[in-house]
């Protein structure tokens, strides 16, 4: 029998390939690399992989019970599908249009502080010059390099296929770099000691930032971002892991995509800085556990049951050239992989504490880098405490009716009429608005637990439904209410906060707020005792501070010791990078910090559950 081949045309793109019937929609669309937004990786859990089918509609079977679920009557009406739940039917052409890959722009946070350290990197330039009338060999090399500079060091096989032709061209005169003070990893003809350089590169569940870095002077000359290709398996790291583990391939599938995209970034990089690629010499690298274990190519399933617990703690160093995807690097470039602390507290963690210097002091501080997941690090005195909450998604914009990530046309900031309810609300970029991210989604649920709308239990009050059109009811109670009115915004829809968001934000602030508070409870630590309360990453970047405080999230610190630090990871891949004995700390950072383990502490699920309570309001009676 012969195959019935469907001609799929995606827009607004206008890629057009042929495909059999049956083909999954949302699989075709992770091959081809084709964006679209979905949270659980395909699962039929998120229902935010919208697509519109523009022709071909006809053919398709009858909506799913999941379609039901998270689309409108009148948007399936329209033609609207989600992508995981369609499988191509036997027609001639479809026509599919995925919303998700518009015109706005995703904003990615990539700066951090400004921290200066002397430079010492683990990759130096050596320029020697060798008597032509004597040997050229290897020895003659080695010393050289002892007499004049004072370094003992041994050839390896790569710059030894280097030396013939160095030698020549440079009519005596070459220059070696050597790797750690111990290997000559490259041998090049006359002086290039002025042509040194690194990068490094920040994997982040959401985003990848990538910085070029002059080795001897720890200047940096480029940096670029872009979001995560790894979101078409899943927004969450539980989703990827299952993608990785869910098929043969999968895993060197999402490794590729990933060295794919720091490839692009890297020339990027280069091409800013106006120089050659081969002129970069080594790579650092942070990232949670997973996102480590994917650039490395070993199988996250270690991160999939509990415990939960990391294959190895230790940094890890990989040559270029056993990498399935070649990088836009010197071929002897060496990429070394900070260490990480726990399953789920990895080596952006680590990162982080170097960029904020939290071993420098013994005052009690805490550090709180909130992304898909959210770590935590208690230091003083004493030493180091940390542990994971499973706490991002929401203020990610993920499992929010409208959440999305931080983009030109999410609302990021809300005020509230204490008098009338009538909102005015903040688009990052002044676009119409398309959804909410996550410090806009903090903003909304503390003006509406300023405004009474609702109470500290977070439920909505019924009393006011009558007192706007904004609050909109089912069955008498009180379910949603909306921010920008379907005329306001870009989706031709109302965008709402539901009763529903409101628990998954009570939810994700209480996993921070436990998490903190079982952590200073091992140390026997107060929350007035805390001198610093850093926030790492994009979410604590843009957040206004009195959104969290109305909400508790975080422990009673006074308002002037909370300080956000941006793209803190980042930041310490840079100083990783430029200084060795900075990448020497932090592997005594990751074998010295105690890993805490929630889960198993009896207090948790009491302090988790008052948690989930917002703090009584001192300027107005809820009514609850």
């Amino acid at each position: 029998m012969t195959e019935h081949l469907v001609s799929v045309s995606f827009q607004p793109s206008g890629r057009t390939v042929d495909v059999p019937a049956g083909t999954d929609l949302f699989s075709l669309m992770v091959n081809l690399g084709l964006k679209h937004a979905n949270t659980c990786g395909g699962k039929g859990k998120c229902g935010k992989c919208k697509v519109k089918i523009e022709e071909g509609l006809h053919g398709l079977n009858p909506p799913t019970e999941t379609e039901l679920k998270h689309l409108l009557p009148e948007e399936i009406g329209r033609g609207y599908r989600l992508a995981c739940a369609v499988q191509i039917p036997p027609v001639p052409f479809l026509s599919v249009r995925s919303p998700s890959s518009g015109p706005s722009t995703q904003k990615l946070q990539t700066e951090g502080l400004a921290v200066s350290v002397p430079p010492d990197p683990a990759v130096k330039k050596y320029t020697i010059r060798l008597d032509r009338s004597g040997s050229f060999e290897e020895e003659g090399v080695a010393d050289e390099l002892q007499e004049r500079y004072g370094i003992v060091c041994l050839m390896d096989y790569a710059a030894l296929t280097m030396l013939p032709e160095a030698i020549e061209r440079g009519k005596g005169c070459v220059t070696c770099t050597v790797y750690r003070g111990e290997t000559i990893t490259a041998v090049e003809p006359g002086d290039t000691t002025g042509k040194c350089l690194g990068f490094a590169a920040d994997i982040g569940t959401t985003k990848l930032a990538v910085y070029l870095v002059d080795l001897r002077s720890g200047e940096q000359l480029a940096f670029s971002a872009s979001p995560n290709p790894q979101v078409l398996y899943g927004d969450d790291v539980m989703s990827r892991i299952t993608f990785a583990m869910a098929g043969k391939g999968n895993l060197l599938t999402m490794q590729k995509t990933l060295l794919k995209e720091i490839a692009r970034l890297v020339s990027g990089c280069c091409v800013q800085a106006g120089t050659d690629p081969r002129w970069v010499y080594e790579g650092c690298i942070v990232g949670n556990t997973c996102m480590i274990q994917v650039f490395l190519g070993i199988s996250p399933k270690n991160l999939a049951f509990f415990p939960y617990r990391n294959l190895f703690r230790k940094g890890v160093t990989v040559g270029v050239k056993e990498l399935p995807v070649r990088l836009p690097v010197h071929r002897t470039a060496r990429i070394y992989t900070l260490p990480l602390i726990a399953g789920f507290v990895g080596a952006d963690t680590v990162a982080a504490r170097l960029a904020v210097e939290l071993n420098d002091f013994r005052e009690p501080r805490l550090l709180l880098d909130i992304g898909t997941n959210t770590e935590v690090v208690l230091s003083d005195g004493n030493g180091s405490i940390s542990c994971s909450c499973a706490s991002g998604p929401a203020f990610e914009g993920m499992h929010i009716t409208y959440g999305m990530k931080a983009d030109s046309s999410s609302i990021d900031r809300v005020s509230i009429d204490p008098e009338t309810f009538e909102v005015a609300f903040h688009t990052i970029d002044g676009a119409k608005p398309a959804g909410i991210c996550g410090s806009g989604i903090a903003s909304a649920i503390a003006e509406m637990l300023k405004t009474g709308i609702i109470g500290p239990n977070g439920k909505f009050r019924n009393d006011l439904s009558g007192s706007t059109e904004r609050i909109k009811t089912v069955d008498g109670k009180a379910v949603e209410f909306v921010l920008a009115w379907k005329h306001e915004t870009a989706v031709n829809t109302d965008i709402s906060i539901s009763q529903k968001d409101v628990v998954e934000v009570q939810k994700a602030k209480a996993a921070i707020y436990a998490g903190c508070t079982l952590l200073m409870r091992q140390k026997g630590i107060t929350a007035d005792q805390i001198q610093s309360l850093v926030v790492a990453g994009a979410f604590g970047q843009f957040v206004d501070k009195g959104s969290v405080q109305t909400i508790g999230m975080f422990p009673e610190v006074a308002p002037g010791r909370v300080h956000e630090v941006g793209n803190a990871a980042g930041t310490g891949a840079r100083i990783a990078l430029a200084s060795l004995p900075k990448r020497e700390e932090a592997e005594r950072i990751a074998h010295t910090t105690k890993y805490y383990e929630l889960a198993t502490d009896p207090d948790f699920t009491g302090i988790y559950a008052r948690a989930m309570l917002f703090p009584q309001r001192r300027d107005h009676d809820a009514g609850n």
